[in-house]
């Protein structure tokens, strides 16, 4: 019994590890193919640096596909009518 567990802890451990593999292979994918980043510039990028790179790409050849949303309108006292 005490084999069988750890057997599908090291299962459990391994699908972990390659699912943040993948994680990397993603984010590499999309930084070299889509951002054209060398593989040293990918490394030096920091994550809101790449996010920022993302959108841009987003906004220039897809723009349908970012949904921004424009901030509400904030009254102060001197813009609404005094009852």
């Amino acid at each position: 019994e005490a084999e069988a567990r750890k057997k599908v802890k090291n299962i459990l451990t391994k699908n972990e590890e390659s699912q943040s593999e993948l994680d990397w292979d993603f984010y590499f994918y999309v930084g070299n193919t889509l951002l054209g980043l060398s593989m040293d510039d990918f490394w030096k990028i920091t994550p809101a640096h790449f996010l920022k790179q993302f959108i841009m790409y987003l906004r220039y050849n897809n723009p349908d596909a970012l949904h921004e949303q424009k901030p509400k309108q904030i009254y102060t006292l001197d813009q609404t009518p005094f009852l």
